[in-house]
């Protein structure tokens, strides 16, 4: 099982394409129906973008085996969530032989497709050359969700019924906000899915693409300030086992998109999983953009749990 692709509904898809290549440093692709996709490796796409009004995350896309499929669709019906069979033109439109959609109890719109159509050349990027880590045996890369007061029933409905498995908890501040989550794997990569108990304005907090290469991440960080776009978190590096030396900026979106290499892996059979009180072990230093985006999320929050 991976994290095999994201779909985004952007409201301008033009502006969202430009970014992707000149900025994330991806390959334009195909096989996304009414999205525009986007390459990360050889497969046709790993980004889809969807011309839309939320310009947030609305599906997250699971790469199975057949059988694991059948397994998934038995656990979600035991638990009494709905499950829909992709139609001949679904198939169609995701390039896949078959698939699944079903909602998390958020409303998050998650699909199980198998296998993904492969492009027709080799991905090359000249500006990342060493390319990204996106493997079916890891995924494209995680997502971060904000599930504020529902973290918990978010965590048993991806353990439970998604069937992903717990690799650590955190339990830190950034900045204004308390940071409590749980990072949560599905093969080897240290988490494809993290669930943050903070309230948030986007679904998506962030999304994380692996480089194959540190010097790429440089590179990276070097063209997202040329283009004028503001960090959310500077340069740093994760604790072990992760390990990742990343740094945060927005997308056109408005949520974060992270970039990083040298991402640790895990034995999912022997994996122990802990407690973490800190984000990093040096840098990913909070700009005030971060802090002021976190402060207002809050007070809204507490707005809405007065009214």
């Amino acid at each position: 099982m991976q994290l095999g692709y994201l779909v985004f509904d952007v409201r301008d898809v033009e502006a969202w394409a430009r970014f992707a290549t000149s900025v994330l440093g991806g390959m334009p692709g195909s096989g996304g129906g009414e999205a525009l996709g986007v390459r990360l490796d050889d497969a046709a796409y790993r980004l889809l973008l969807r011309r839309g009004r939320t310009d947030d995350l609305a599906v997250l896309g699971w790469v199975l085996e057949e059988d694991e499929i059948a397994r998934l669709a038995g656990r979600l019906m035991r638990h009494g969530v709905p499950v829909t069979e992709f139609s001949a033109v679904e198939c169609s439109a995701r390039s896949v032989t078959a698939g699944i959609r079903f909602a998390d109890p958020l409303g998050l719109i998650n699909e199980a497709v198998i296998g993904l159509p492969r492009a027709d050349a080799p991905f090359r990027s000249d500006l990342m050359p060493g390319g990204f880590v996106a493997r079916d045996d890891l995924g494209l890369g995680h997502a971060v969700l904000g599930c504020g007061r529902r973290q918990a029933e978010m965590e048993r409905f991806y353990m439970e019924v998604v069937g992903l498995a717990l690799t650590e908890r955190i339990d830190t501040k950034i900045g204004p906000v308390k940071v409590d989550g749980a990072f949560l794997h599905c093969n080897r990569r240290h988490h494809s899915l993290a669930l943050i108990a903070v309230p948030s304005r986007k679904r998506l907090l962030h999304f994380m693409l692996q480089a194959g290469e540190l010097r790429d991440v440089g590179r990276a960080l070097e063209r997202t300030r040329a283009a004028g776009i503001p960090l959310s978190l500077d340069l740093g590096q994760h604790p072990d086992p992760d390990g990742t030396v990343s740094f945060y900026a927005p997308t056109p979106s408005g949520f974060d998109f992270e970039i990083g290499a040298g991402s640790g892996e895990i034995d999912p059979a022997t994996h122990v999983p802990d407690i973490k009180t800190r984000t990093s072990d040096w840098g990913h230093a909070p700009s005030a953009r971060m802090k002021l985006r976190g402060a207002l999320d809050l007070i809204a929050d507490r707005f809405k749990r007065a009214a």
